[in-house]
């Protein structure tokens, strides 16, 4: 039985396109229209408060209230599993409030969590790779989202970067004249030339792996698997993996 796929979209744009295209990359079908699994995507950015600025002042509204929102919108189209492409949207204060707003609303649908799939995915094909760096938004960092998934698990060193760092990266995905928010189709060079700054200096401390740990980061690094000698690990390409997968597994391409 094929199971529809939801997407919550907006957070941003284009993280919700990338997904929606990386499940097709990683869809076997039987060559025609009719045999694709159904895929809902609905983007209403306008509805979704900036999660990185809510999580830093806590004012306003959580922006768990407009995900949540267009959750139901998913789960009242027939989407029997969903996603959100966005990591800062699943530190606890935003995640888990989305996933109560559901359950009391009745919502059937399964709603996976980005990190977990990501560490599961580590574990499953990359259990060799210790020592592992974070790109990602400063919520993401200050929420410590993968820090503390992953040193609950204890399989991997995760590395942030400096607080330089840190700031380079969030300057590299908000900024207004060149961040990929702002520039996502094509990707600015100042963006990923700061994206890049960053691995750099992961290589240097002896880091294997990188995670793509904003949606919108892989947009800079569109089918580059790796960087110099450091693995590029895309949460969104894991995330399409696992929405396929709980789908129907028998659509899921091999790796």
């Amino acid at each position: 039985m094929k199971k529809a796929i939801g997407i919550i979209g907006g957070v941003g744009p284009y993280a919700g396109l990338d997904l929606n295209k990386k499940i097709f990359d990683n869809m076997k079908t039987n060559g025609t229209d009719q045999d694709y699994l159904d895929v809902y995507l609905v983007s209403q950015s306008s509805d979704i408060t900036d999660r990185s600025t809510y999580l830093k002042t806590k004012e306003g509204a959580n922006p768990a209230e407009g995900l949540f929102r267009a959750a139901l919108k998913l789960n009242e189209m027939g989407a029997a599993v969903i996603a959100i492409p966005c990591n800062t949207a699943h530190s606890f204060i935003i995640f888990d409030r989305v996933k109560e707003l559901m359950r009391l609303a009745g919502c059937k649908a399964k709603l996976l969590n980005i990190v977990e799939e990501t560490h599961k995915f580590l574990e499953e094909h990359h259990c060799d790779m210790k020592k592992i760096g974070l790109l990602g938004t400063l919520g993401t960092y200050d929420t410590k989202l993968y820090e503390d998934y992953f040193n609950k698990m204890g399989k991997f060193e995760l590395v942030n970067p400096n607080d330089e760092g840190k700031n380079s990266v969030h300057t590299a995905i908000y900024n207004l004249d060149f961040g990929v928010k702002a520039y996502s189709s094509p990707v600015r060079k100042e963006a990923k030339d700061l994206f890049e700054q960053e691995i750099e200096s992961f290589i240097n401390n002896d880091v294997q792996s990188v995670i793509l740990g904003c949606t919108e980061i892989p947009l800079a690094f569109e089918d580059e698997k790796f960087y110099k000698k450091a693995s590029l690990i895309d949460p969104t390409n894991i995330l399409a993996r696992a929405l396929i997968q709980y789908s129907n597994e028998k659509y899921l391409k091999s790796i």
